[in-house]
């Protein structure tokens, strides 16, 4: 998509101006004259593709919150087009603006909500997309927001906690590695005139230290050469996480399955086709080989149980509670007993990492802080010595 500003006279000979998300100039024209306007003016705007590009990330809160006021309304009665109205009434982003209403075109068009978000920046998510379509086939498309909305707004409060923890403790571990910088090419020379004219040997931490610290611009720019490579050549499976939220990674995914797969259930559609849906949008590699597995286990007739089992990806009491569930017939409500307790277990691991990471982070720093002044601080004492 290309970003295009346009100015344009409406029927009564009034200017007016915006911008318009489109891939061809043509199509924008053709737009602006289903509003009734005549473009007099017409250009792709640069800038405002980059700053597009840029906002596209970080849209996990804007979402909870659409999200928390799209079910809000929905339960509260109001159509959903009348919903679409007001949130393009209320949105002061006239880039997001335009792009409400292109949905809301859509949807008059006859497409249902989850199509019509297609090509929405920032992007929805595979689990939005996917609760939506749920929600759509269910008839719960207001509960499905609520959903989601909890769910999203508990991973970017989480975010915000691994940030603040590592704020300070990051700050502190670059102004310690400048110091040690400045140090190494100001402070060193000084010491080894002194213990050269003492005819002494500098200590080996100091040495170290300095050595390290003389070095920093050059594994700097390794750790930033490799921080490319690896974004360009990671698998779209495979996203950077931060180190320690395997756990956290893996009961978010567990919470997603159970609760996209019961909600379909839920919806009446047959089980082969739920799966089909699932695999379709996920895209981590280990749930879409068990999928697919589950897929092909439906087909010939065989129980689901014996595959979740022989996959480590699902805890053992959960495969068998699933294997109860199958043989009952209450499938569907014990994926929703299931979601319900992954989100549970999801929150004790988010708040266990984040009580972990803190001191965890001090203490290192301090230990870097305590290695510096010491580094600095024991020549002076060795020069002490040499003087008596």
């Amino acid at each position: 998509m290309r970003l295009w500003k346009w100015k344009a006279l409406d029927e009564k000979g009034n200017i007016h101006r915006g911008v318009w998300e489109e891939s061809l100039a043509s199509s924008v024209v053709a737009h602006l004259r289903r509003q009734k306007l005549y473009p007099v003016r017409l250009r792709r705007s640069i800038l405002g593709s980059l700053g597009t590009k840029f906002n596209s990330q970080g849209g996990k809160l804007y979402w909870a919150r659409t999200c928390r006021k799209i079910g809000t309304l929905l339960e509260a009665g109001i159509p959903l087009l009348t919903i679409l109205d007001i949130i393009i009434e209320k949105e002061s982003n006239l880039l997001r603006k335009n792009r409400w209403q292109r949905v809301n075109q859509k949807v008059l068009g006859g497409n249902d909500l989850s199509t019509s978000l297609e090509g929405f920046n920032p992007k929805p998510g595979l689990f939005l997309e996917s609760m939506i379509k749920a929600g759509e086939k269910s008839g719960t498309l207001a509960e499905c927001f609520l959903d989601v909305a909890s769910q999203l707004e508990e991973e970017y409060f989480f975010e915000q906690k691994v940030k603040t923890a590592l704020f300070y403790p990051l700050l502190l571990l670059i102004v310690a590695l400048i110091v040690i910088y400045i140090l190494s090419i100001i402070i060193l020379p000084m010491y080894e005139t002194l213990f050269q004219g003492l005819e002494a040997e500098l200590p080996f931490v100091t040495k170290a230290l300095f050595k390290v610290g003389a070095s920093i611009p050059y594994l700097f720019g390794s750790v930033l050469l490799l921080f490319i490579l690896g974004r360009v050549l990671r698998k779209k499976d495979n996203p950077w996480t931060i180190p320690g939220t395997g756990q956290i990674r893996r009961y978010k995914v567990l919470m997603q399955f159970c609760a996209l797969l019961g909600r379909l259930l839920n919806a009446g559609l047959p089980l082969l086709d739920s799966l089909t849906m699932l695999r379709k949008i996920t895209i981590r590699t280990e749930l879409y080989r068990l999928i697919a597995e589950l897929e092909l286990a439906v087909k010939e007739g065989k129980r689901l149980s014996p595959v979740i089992t022989a996959y480590d990806f699902f805890p053992v009491e959960a495969a068998k509670m699933l294997s109860i569930a199958e043989e009952s017939g209450k499938l569907s409500e014990m994926l929703n007993f299931l979601a319900t307790m992954f989100r549970q277990e999801l929150e004790e691991k988010l708040q266990q990492y984040t009580r972990f990471l803190e001191p965890v982070l001090v203490l290192g720093m301090a230990g870097l802080v305590g290695l510096v002044a010491i580094g600095v601080l024991l020549p002076i004492f060795d020069v002490s010595t040499h003087i008596r």
